[in-house]
């Protein structure tokens, strides 16, 4: 299969060269033809009209652009018929046939690039592969939105591998500077044509959310990562069971997340904080480390007395409080006095602190 890949990426980037060396002969030959027209006309001028070398250039040029300033013109009929025929008909017809072949080239190469038909070539990219089989472009759109706000990644281009965009990209994903390759995820050809190995980050999306054979095509493409030389990039990978994550890791991911389709932030965290996201996904569950609320007065004792002391009983790490209005203050300064009725703590299953206990430590302050 790899081996059948190959032989199919050296038949398409053959093509690709065949058509832009086709092209480049075809301006080629045209610009030859139209420096013989020009040097053959410049050659009448001086034996039909017996200009100087100077003067019979200055002709040539200025009649074959078309600018025609009238200082200089052919007034024998052998000189006319030569600049009807040579420049009139000849090199005009050249040049606008060259200038055709040159918007062609740009129009189809901004075609190809649009609808993901380009070999990018990137550097320090960071490389997206696949998309989720549901909401792909909203996903996509806040993902790279986030990550457009963090300081070490607004201007960093963003390449999607991906067979879900066959005529292009949304605009809104285009302006936020993401471009894609129309390839197929588990084709070595295509993961070659997107440049992993001088990548800055690799993020491997699952299809499914919650299918575990997403699993199967994720372990796939970590394999096919590793036979591409990826060695510098940081390779994020999400996993739908738990019991792969430790298969993952073995197969080269530098990380390995729950997909997670409200919170595409979760993933830049991975990218920008590695190993905030371990925090972040314990906080949606409850086994292990997790978040719990205890109903308690708080009657003005400093946030750091209350931190500190949570921490030295082993009660827990206090992430906020909840104040007199019921209201949620988050991660708040150290010297703040602490008014409310309510805290919340990062607990451990098996060593969860009762509230008779939490009351004793406040108490104690």
């Amino acid at each position: 299969m790899i081996l059948l890949d190959r032989l199919l990426h050296r038949r398409k980037s053959r093509a690709i060269y065949l058509g832009r060396l086709e092209i480049g002969r075809l301006s080629l030959r045209s610009l030859l033809y139209l420096l013989a027209i020009l040097l053959l006309h410049t050659a009448l001028m001086v034996s039909f009209e017996g200009l100087s070398l100077g003067d019979a250039i200055w002709l040539t040029l200025t009649t074959a652009t078309t600018v025609g300033y009238g200082d200089l013109s052919a007034q024998t009929l052998a000189g006319r018929v030569a600049t009807v025929s040579l420049l009139f008909v000849g090199g005009i017809f050249i040049l606008a046939n060259f200038a055709g072949e040159y918007f062609e080239m740009r129009r189809g190469r901004r075609e190809r690039m649009l609808k993901g038909n380009w070999e990018w070539n990137m550097e320090g990219h960071i490389l997206i592969i696949n998309t989720p089989a549901h909401g792909g472009s909203e996903y996509f759109q806040r993902l790279v939105g986030q990550l457009r706000q963090h300081e070490g990644y607004c201007e960093t281009p963003i390449l999607l591998l991906t067979r879900e965009y066959p005529d292009g990209l949304p605009e809104s994903l285009r302006d936020l500077g993401m471009v894609h390759h129309n390839g197929s995820i588990d084709s070595f050809a295509s993961l070659q044509q997107v440049s992993p190995a001088t990548a800055r980050a690799i993020i491997v999306i699952s299809k499914e959310e919650y299918e575990q054979s997403s699993d199967a095509i994720t372990f796939d493409i970590l394999h096919r990562l590793q036979e591409s030389g990826v060695k510098k990039a940081a390779i994020i990978a999400e996993c739908v069971a738990d019991e792969n994550r430790t298969r993952f890791l073995a197969a080269g991911a530098d990380q390995v997340m729950r997909p997670s389709r409200a919170y595409p932030e979760i993933l830049v965290r991975a990218l920008v904080a590695p190993g905030s996201e371990t925090i972040l996904e314990n906080l949606f569950v409850y086994e292990g480390d997790h978040t719990r609320r205890y109903d308690l007065p708080l009657n003005g004792q400093s946030w750091s007395e209350i931190a500190c002391a949570m921490i030295r009983d082993r009660c827990g790490t206090p992430l906020a409080y909840v104040d007199s209005q019921g209201q949620t203050v988050c991660n708040p300064q150290p010297d703040t006095r602490v008014t409310g009725q309510g805290i919340i703590l990062l607990v451990r299953s098996g060593a969860i602190p009762t509230e008779e206990r939490m009351l004793a430590v406040l108490n104690a302050l």
